[in-house]
């Protein structure tokens, strides 16, 4: 895996990042996206939530998962000099029923179902 993380939000106290395997690409010759991680900064510590595409969970098994998410955080906590301690939610869904809900580029104002095939 050739990880690449492409930050998609930042406020003052979160951020949100897409995963890509560069190992991997697409139909269009894109990197594959293998998940997102969401981080919560507090005074206490870093909050957050790691999501695997199931596909990409499943070529990792739970050791080498735990070192992927440890160098992360590091990556990414420790130079913002926060605290280093941490709580993650790690989760490997299915795309199968995955929607994205949005409101862009409407001049409607409705709201728009996107569904993404499973890589």
């Amino acid at each position: 895996m050739n990880l690449k993380l492409k930050r998609l939000v930042r406020t003052s106290s979160s951020e949100q990042y897409a995963l890509f395997d560069l190992a991997q690409t697409d139909e269009d010759d894109q990197p594959v996206t293998i998940g997102k991680l969401d981080l919560h900064y507090t005074g206490e510590g870093t909050y957050g939530t790691i999501l695997l595409w199931d596909i990409a969970s499943q070529r990792i098994d739970p050791e080498r998962r735990r070192v992927f998410v440890r160098s992360l955080l590091s990556e990414l906590v420790v130079p913002m000099g926060l605290p280093n301690e941490f709580v993650i939610e790690f989760f490997a869904p299915t795309l199968d029923q995955y929607e994205l809900f949005h409101n862009l580029d409407e001049e409607s104002g409705e709201t728009q179902v996107d569904a993404v095939a499973d890589n």
